[in-house]
């Protein structure tokens, strides 16, 4: 008897089954703004910033694919149900679109700023390696149950001749629990997620299924 589905759901579980025609994937900062009797503003970040996203799946006649998708939704949209997710569309470094330069290379951390927590060094990488703006990087931490975390570059830098780096600046900041030497991940780097209520689930018509449409937020710190 097969064992039920355990969460997080893997990548190759979720998203790997899905064709995807249209996403998002952006960072979401809670802010809220107050204004003084005079109209100044005063700008306050109201919680922790979070990755958000959403998908889209084109129309199928495959009815049978379309209903395999309705059930991992369906399975998704209980409480306590998560999956790990990473964006589509810009899966590798800019400058290395097929990871053939990382290569075998293991990135870690190498130094974190107590006072900064946009600030990080990385070791370990190929050396003169580029890492663009934009360029997502990740890593795992803690344990029980194990976190997610997911950052872009925010300016380009190259390592040095021995593979680290300078300190880079990323966005969102670094989360607490995150340590030295912790592994970082350059190429489809995840973050563990839950969908927001009701997915549209696509409208079907004979021998035609409209495509599904779901949103999802990060989980953070849990």
């Amino acid at each position: 008897m097969a064992d039920p589905l355990a969460f997080p759901l893997s990548f190759a579980e979720f998203q790997a089954r899905l064709k995807i025609s249209v996403s998002e994937f952006y960072i979401n900062t809670p802010m809220q703004i107050d204004r003084t009797a005079g109209g100044v503003p005063l700008p306050a970040q109201t919680g922790e910033s979070n990755w958000r996203g959403s998908f889209s799946l084109p129309p199928t006649n495959n009815r049978s694919d379309a209903a395999r998708i309705d059930a991992l939704l369906s399975v998704l949209n209980t409480p306590g149900a998560s999956f790990l997710v990473h964006d589509p569309v810009k899966t590798h470094p800019a400058d290395d679109p097929a990871g053939t330069i990382l290569g075998a290379a293991t990135p870690t951390i190498a130094q974190l700023d107590a006072n900064d927590a946009r600030m990080v060094k990385l070791q370990g990488m190929p050396s003169q390696y580029w890492l663009r703006g934009g360029d997502f990087i990740g890593w795992q931490y803690g344990s029980n149950p194990t976190r997610y975390a997911l950052h872009r570059v925010v300016s380009d830098i190259q390592s040095g001749p021995l593979g680290t780096t300078d300190w880079l600046q990323v966005t969102p900041p670094i989360q607490p629990g995150v340590v030295v030497s912790d592994p970082v991940t350059l190429i489809k780097p995840v973050i563990k997620a839950r969908l927001e209520p009701n997915p549209a689930y696509g409208a079907h018509r004979s021998g035609r299924a409209e495509g599904a449409q779901f949103s999802f937020v990060q989980i953070v710190g849990v």
